[in-house]
């Protein structure tokens, strides 16, 4: 009952529809009745007592109730169809809008695949309950109700005979449902990780067939696949372990009924019409009974894909706004970690980091992978929380900023370029949709992607493939750079941005940014000297503590990490001292 608490803010929602449906389902029992009596007076009536003149109209009464039966089930149908599709659209939407708010640490922790799957199998098990069960609950109890009351009203001892089976169709029901919701538990994360498999073998085809993995790909979604079919089977068994007993036992009611009732027939304490009146309701109460297998197990379903959607509901974001945030139009650039540390289960990714970039100042950051550069930059804007320490801009703590309102003021080119399925200008204007063409042009040209969008024959308008299949590595991060640009934020990440680009546009892309008219505060993560030597500190990460800081002349000076750095790439240009061969002093 847990999952379905939480579910009936959603349904409560649309409770005209709720309880529209449930109405004409009860009216439907109701009127479902009548051809069972109107059978017996003709049986009764009409052929054993010959009131012929009755039989018109017992006919058209009949007709007239089988038009008002189909048309109450068109009436429910469409007050619970109506139902299930808006509730399952706005718990959809609900998880979708979460999901936006979410931390990167909650992706990290989070296949795709998993979360595909809540938003796809896991959400048409709860539209199927609600579509289904509600009508097919609702029926079974009303049924029991209203058939009951009437049997016991014809003949207390056949209805007593007839249902006398009943605790035991209950009772294999009850253990039914208890067998069988665990293993669906477990086919709903089977399933994920099916999905997360197929998901992650369609984004990496690329790698898959560069490598010659295609045998092991195949082999791997074998073994998930036969993994999701054991679990399945698993539940097909215990489904053909209770389910017959079910339908036996409503069979034995049958028998029960035809005995003794044919008996009390013969003995003439009933009559036939009765009797038979008596059958077909027998049936409508053995239905329900009957159907308690189905209705466990779409219910058992509906419980395990609840409670896998509502642990994504329930899940808190870390990164959330503080009570009466700072809003900020446009802030100045100023950007200050004191004493920041970073820890991820337990183990520190950076330690004791201090550094102060005025406005308009150029902060370049290098180090070995892992040194913890990205996780660095990656806290000015929040996508993690510092575990110690503050940082601030314009003096003001990160923590203490509205969210939308801080991010507003950083832009960034991530490592991970990604692109939409999307027209370049939409890419390009991304974060800036009301962006007149003049000023995308403008960003274009800085990140100096103009001249390879006017060579393709739409321009603007090419669409690109998924995540920007279709462009070249260089390409992506320009247009990823034009994206951040745009935004005029002033606070510009690039997290090695220019990788992918020859050294001659790097060098112009670092130009055209130095000449913009709104200077912003830039930090460049790089592994190039070239792209980081005019900046005005350069820091060296390691093991996530600076372990160098300053100038690039400061740290060739230093002897140090980047002086190896810098050895390392221009080699062939300088001397065993560190100069610049025909040169007097270090560059």
């Amino acid at each position: 009952m847990k999952v379905f608490k939480k579910l009936w803010p959603y349904i409560s929602r649309y409770h005209y529809l709720f309880y529209g449906g449930i109405l004409f389902v009860i009216l439907n029992v109701g009127v479902s009745m009548v051809p069972g009596y109107i059978n017996r007076k003709i049986i009764d009536d009409v052929i054993t007592n010959g009131q012929v003149e009755l039989l018109t109209r017992l006919l058209i009464a009949y007709m007239g109730v089988t038009i008002l039966r189909s048309l109450f089930i068109a009436i429910q149908r469409y007050c619970i169809e109506g139902l299930s599709q808006k509730t399952l659209r706005d718990l959809k939407q609900s998880v979708y809008d979460h999901l936006q708010k979410m931390s990167f640490d909650f992706f990290n922790k989070n296949k795709t695949g998993e979360l595909m799957s809540r938003m796809t199998g896991d959400m048409e098990a709860i539209r199927v309950v609600i579509a289904e069960g509600i009508i097919q609950l609702v029926r079974c109890i009303f049924y029991i109700l209203f058939v009951g009351f009437v049997l016991i009203r014809e003949n207390i001892q056949l209805t007593l005979i007839s249902l006398a089976v009943s605790p035991f169709i209950a009772f294999f029901a009850y253990r039914l449902s208890e067998r069988i919701k665990p293993v669906f538990s477990k086919i709903r994360e089977q399933f994920s990780d099916l999905n997360s498999t197929v998901q992650e073998n369609i984004s990496g085809i690329r790698i898959v067939k560069a490598f010659h993995q295609q045998g092991y790909e195949m082999e791997k979604f074998d073994e998930e696949n036969n993994e999701y079919f054991i679990k399945n089977y698993k539940a097909a068994k215990v489904w053909a372990k209770y389910f017959p007993i079910i339908e036996f036992l409503g069979g034995v009611s049958t028998v029960f009924l035809l005995y003794f009732g044919g008996r009390l027939v013969i003995q003439g304490e009933i009559t036939i019409g009765v009797w038979m009146q008596f059958n077909s309701y027998l049936w409508m109460l053995i239905m329900p009974m009957r159907m308690l297998g189905h209705i466990v197990n779409m219910i058992s379903r509906a419980i395990a894909s609840g409670e896998r959607i509502f642990k994504i509901l329930e899940t808190e974001t870390e990164i959330k706004n503080k009570e009466n945030p700072v809003y900020a139009n446009r802030a100045k650039g100023e950007v200050e970690f004191k004493n920041v540390s970073l820890k991820y289960d337990d183990q520190y990714i950076l330690k004791d980091i201090n550094l102060h970039a005025k406005p308009g100042n150029t902060v370049a950051i290098m180090g070995a992978t892992g040194s913890g550069k990205t996780s660095l930059i990656n806290l000015i804007a929040r996508y993690y929380d510092a575990t110690e320490g503050e940082i601030y801009i314009d003096g003001i703590d990160v923590k203490d900023f509205d969210l939308k309102s801080l991010r507003k003021q950083v832009s960034i080119v991530m490592q991970d370029v990604f692109l939409f399925s999307e027209t370049l200008r939409k890419n390009i204007a991304y974060g800036s949709p009301e962006a007149s063409l003049d000023e995308i042009e403008e960003a274009v040209e800085i990140a100096g992607a103009k001249g390879f969008i006017k060579e393709m024959d739409e321009g603007y308008k090419t669409v690109v493939g998924e995540r920007g299949m279709g462009l070249s590595g260089g390409q992506k991060q320009r247009i990823s750079l034009a994206r951040a640009i745009l935004e005029a934020a002033p606070i510009l990440i690039l997290d090695d941005a220019t990788s992918a680009v020859d050294m001659e546009t790097e060098y112009k892309i670092q130009k055209a940014l130095e000449e913009m008219e709104d200077k912003t505060t830039l930090f460049i993560i790089a592994h190039r000297i070239s792209s980081v030597r005019n900046a005005d500190e350069i820091i060296i990460l390691k093991n996530g503590e600076i372990a160098e800081r300053g100038s690039h002349k400061e740290l060739l000076k230093l002897k140090g990490e980047y002086y190896k750095i810098f050895k390392e790439q221009y080699k062939e240009l300088i001397d065993d001292d560190g100069y610049f061969k025909g040169e007097l002093e270090v560059s």
